[in-house]
């Protein structure tokens, strides 16, 4: 499969709950990320991460499935048409 440039949505709404293994399994596909930007609402106890990735389906569907298995954990992608 050709790699594909995606958005990646997480929200992290318990960081005291979620936010290490989030930042583990960013780590391991760090290879496939182009740029991240994260937003902490600290009063709130929750983060929100936006991602662009480039990678093929399989590949983001897996990274997507693992994220949305953490407890407190919302994920979306996007899939852009470049």
């Amino acid at each position: 499969m050709e790699p594909k440039r995606h958005i990646v949505t997480i929200v992290v709404e318990d960081v005291d709950v979620a936010f290490n293994p989030v930042s583990e399994l960013i780590h391991k596909f760090s290879s496939h990320i182009l740029m991240r930007v994260g937003y902490p609402m600290r009063d709130k106890n929750v983060s929100v991460i936006f991602l662009v990735v480039e990678a093929d389906m399989d590949t983001l569907g897996s990274f997507s499935g693992k994220l949305g298995q953490i407890r407190s954990v919302n994920v979306k992608t996007i899939t852009l048409k470049i």
